[in-house]
């Protein structure tokens, strides 16, 4: 679940919002077994979830929401290349007041889990060790 956590420290590193203000989580995560080539390594299974988002008392009156989503779709269109063509997401906005509001948002990602033949590793597959890349 490396997207989930990539687009969390991007969003911090925005510096729009304190570090506290920002939560989020693995939701509705679906694993299918999977074993085939992707280049030197293997696919051993493919994951599915959203990763929800949730931003307390976000300051839209400061910086605003439309820059936010800004910068959250240019980084989809960068590194959400897994999909073929970028997803659109769903925001539920709580506004608080005329300079706050509460954002939740849930972005559905695919991921591979990949392997390696390594003579160490501690994945068995049809009697050769791989590790986890």
């Amino acid at each position: 679940m490396k997207k989930i956590a990539d687009l969390h420290s991007y969003l911090l590193s925005l510096d729009v919002f304190a570090a506290e203000q920002l939560n989020s989580e693995v939701d509705d995560l679906t694993i299918t077994p999977a074993y085939y080539p992707d280049g030197a390594n293997v696919v051993v299974c493919e994951q599915s979830y959203t990763a929800m988002f949730f931003i307390e008392r976000y300051a839209h009156a400061k910086v605003s929401t439309d820059v936010l989503f800004a910068h959250i779709s240019r980084w989809l269109m960068e590194n959400d290349t897994g999909s073929t063509a970028p997803l659109p997401f769903t925001v539920i906005v709580d506004v608080l007041d005329h300079k706050t509001a509460n954002l939740e948002f849930g972005i559905r990602f695919n991921e591979n889990i990949t392997a390696v033949a390594d003579v160490n590793g501690t994945l068995l597959i049809n009697g050769v060790k791989y590790a986890l890349t």
